[in-house]
């Protein structure tokens, strides 16, 4: 376990600055309230395109990977989850869990965690893992983000929503947790800047009061200004076609050589349905087909498979060596300083050390 925790040490730098820095604009979040129920939805901007779809079971007994010194938050997971990674299983970039818990990460500069102080640590993508793994509203998130010190050098700020259609976004600002839900979430939307410079601009552009500016480009908040009114339009629409219409407002604004990922997450009925750029076909994985229990195998699925329709059951067991050469493609040649394949080789292994406990259940 020492091992481990050498490794994280350098794991938090990792993620900052071995990624090539994001794209000018990356990533684009939001809920559409669609009257047949809530849709979460996400576009991942990135330079990579490789990952997995992880099946997370519940049961097993984990351990946040801290530096030394750090007192470590240590957790079983009661509810098992369907996860996007880039960077290993148990690392993820965002998921839903079986109780219609979602949540996303998209990047923020200007992020400033907190000082760990008394709490018990996590790292940022390992606390998603954890907030889905243990969580079952968008207010549980928000007192976990007080709770725990979450952190890193990744500079991201997080969107999640429940079945009920609440929402929040957990921002880290000037060393402060800046929490947002209910009343002071007026629009689910997120994106690259602070929500509350978002909200600014949308108060300067058409449809929203001030001067009519027209939301072009791939820009942040061009992205926040379209989604925000696409998400309006197609709520007022209706349709019978909700998860067609909320592809559709990813499209919008959708970055043509950067959009890797399109996640429609169904809150309500537990399905996952996506999209990649290599491949535009929908794809759907229902959570409530899947043997979520630790005693079951853990299942994965290749982003890149040529697949298309209900693809539960084209998911396969999750394998080690695969988990390593997915991590070994998210960090690419384009990096600023590509970490050991010491350090990969041990990223890729910390899954096999958790163990199942049999006791996920209330």
């Amino acid at each position: 376990m020492h091992s481990f925790l050498i490794w994280f040490a350098l794991f938090c730098g990792v993620i900052a600055l071995t990624l090539p820095g994001p794209s000018a604009d990356a990533c684009t979040s939001f809920l559409l309230k669609h009257p047949s129920g809530p849709l979460m939805a996400k576009n991942y901007d990135w330079d990579v395109a490789e990952g997995q779809l992880v099946v997370n079971p519940r049961g097993l007994a984990k351990t946040a990977l801290v530096p030394d010194g750090g007192k470590p938050v240590r957790w079983t997971s009661r509810y098992g989850s369907v996860t996007f990674n880039q960077y290993g299983r148990e690392f993820p970039l965002g998921g839903m869990n079986e109780v219609g818990l979602a949540m996303e990460v998209l990047w923020l500069n200007g992020t400033e965690y907190p000082e760990p102080g008394n709490r018990a640590t996590i790292e940022t993508l390992q606390w998603v893992q954890y907030c889905l793994d243990s969580l079952r509203t968008v207010g549980d998130v928000v007192a976990s983000a007080s709770e725990l010190a979450v952190g890193g050098s990744a500079t991201l700020h997080f969107f999640a929503c429940d079945p009920t259609g609440n929402c929040a976004v957990i921002e880290f600002l000037d060393g402060k947790l800046a929490a947002r839900s209910e009343r002071t979430l007026p629009l689910p939307v997120l994106t690259n800047n602070t929500y509350s410079e978002s909200l600014d601009y949308l108060n300067r552009t058409l449809g929203y009061g001030g001067d009519p500016v027209e939301p072009e480009g791939s820009g942040s908040l061009a992205r926040y200004a379209r989604a925000a009114n696409g998400t309006n339009a197609a709520r007022f629409a209706g349709g019978d076609q909700p998860v067609d219409a909320t592809f559709a407002i990813l499209a919008d604004v959708a970055q043509p050589k950067s959009t890797q990922w399109s996640i429609v997450y169904e809150l309500q009925e537990g399905r996952v349905n996506f999209r990649t750029a290599g491949n535009q076909q929908t794809r759907t994985v229902n959570l409530s087909e899947l043997d979520l229990d630790c005693t079951a195998d853990a299942l994965v699925l290749d982003l890149a498979a040529d697949l298309s329709g209900d693809v539960t059951s084209k998911l396969t067991p999750y394998d080690a060596d695969a988990n390593l050469e997915i991590i070994r493609a998210g960090f690419t040649a384009d990096s600023v300083a590509a970490p050991s394949d010491e350090t990969i080789i041990l990223m890729a292994a910390y899954p096999d050390q958790l163990l199942c406990t049999f006791a996920a259940r209330e």
